[in-house]
């Protein structure tokens, strides 16, 4: 037994649970497990929208901090920086981490459930690792029988997931076989899950088969949902303004696409039964989220609740200065500028000192005689 073995089995009796209510029919199973882990985990979704609105309100107080110290690089301002951001967090009893911790616990969560939907002989029909190992060992001796492979090694190395193993299963020549190794296998007979809905076989492989229409769109379908549920999700969720490039960035661009097309070529080399799961756990997902922001929507921060803040904190507030009006009851301002007084006539000129002493010489004026010395 593992460490996750802790979330394996749980889910697994979920797994169980749902499949007994369906009939043992796995395709319906699953989509009724993925419902109901997604209602589990609303506790989670609320905490993150949550978080998502305390985020939104402190905005224009955080971006006001950081154009106080815009351009200063010294390390006593970075420091008051900082002094002043954890003021404003403990103020607000707000951490920044807050959000991250619904993520992290969501990722084993997301991990486990992989783990039990392509385990069902272990988690629905409860058998142990090595009876497990003993049916893939029959199987695989009977495949070199019929000639599919020419020896064991090649049989071994031929990929068999447990939900093959099943479809195999269910034939009753392979089964016969099986009990005889593992007699416990007989006991679980009735458990064993059905991955037909009519004609449509989903324990099948797209990358193992020709081309099947159906089959096929699957992959397609896991694509274009998880690509419409990164564009809903960034709409539901709430996004500072200073990330608007980075989302509008090529890197983030490629990321957007490319995270899709990995989904898609899993879900290519996976059983249909697990692309369709993928598919519908993550409409549900985007119905969940878009139904939270409904109830809980983000506040939408004006303009001037951030020139707010920045006066609150000191910040250099941008804006033009609004031009005002002269009164015309009051005496226009005088400017040394010639072109103010264009209207006014211009006073006499005062003669240079030097000109005044020496005179005109041209007229022949002498100059003026000069006071005697006493």
């Amino acid at each position: 037994m593992n460490i996750m073995d802790i979330l394996y089995v749980p889910m697994g009796y979920i797994m169980r649970f749902v499949s007994a209510l369906t009939n043992n029919n796995y395709l319906s199973a699953i989509l009724l497990f993925a419902l109901i882990i997604e209602i589990l985990m609303i506790p989670l979704q609320i905490k993150m929208q949550k978080n998502s609105i305390a985020q939104a309100k402190l905005q224009p107080k955080l971006r006001a901090i950081t154009k106080k110290f815009d351009g200063l690089k010294d390390q006593a301002s970075l420091q008051k920086r900082q002094e002043l951001t954890m003021e404003l967090y403990q103020k607000e009893n707000f951490s920044p981490y807050s959000g991250c911790l619904p993520m992290l616990i969501q990722l084993p969560i997301v991990l486990a459930l992989y783990r039990v939907i392509m385990s069902p002989l272990r988690y629905i029909c409860g058998l142990a690792k090595d009876s497990i190992s003993v049916i893939e060992k029959v199987i695989d001796k009977i495949d070199v029988e019929a000639g599919l492979f020419e020896t064991m090694e090649a049989a071994e190395k031929a990929v068999n997931t447990e939900i093959k193993l099943i479809q195999r299963l269910h034939d009753s020549n392979v089964f016969d076989k099986c009990v005889a190794e593992v007699p416990e296998l007989a006991e679980i007979a009735d458990k064993l899950p059905n991955f037909n809905i009519g004609p449509f076989d989903f324990s099948l492989i797209a990358a193992e088969t020709g081309f099947i229409w159906w089959l096929w769109a699957i992959p397609v379908l896991v694509f274009l949902g998880q690509w419409l549920s990164t564009k809903l999700m960034r709409k539901f969720t709430y996004q500072p303004p200073e990330s608007a490039d980075m989302q509008n960035g090529t890197g983030m661009k490629v990321m957007n696409v490319a995270f899709p097309v990995m989904s898609g070529g899993i879900a290519f080399s996976m059983p249909a039964a697990v692309g369709v799961y993928w598919f519908v756990r993550g409409l549900i997902s985007v119905a969940e989220k878009f139904i939270i922001s409904k109830a809980m929507p983000i506040p939408v921060i004006s303009e001037e609740e951030f020139k707010a803040a920045e006066r609150e904190y000191g910040a250099k507030v941008k804006g033009k200065k609004e031009k005002k009006e002269r009164d015309p009851s009051k005496p226009r301002p005088r400017s040394l500028h010639r072109i103010d007084f264009d209207d006014e006539p211009l006073p006499p000129a005062v003669p240079d000192k030097e000109e005044t002493d020496k005179g005109d010489g041209e007229s022949g004026d002498s100059p003026a005689p000069k006071a005697p010395l006493k």
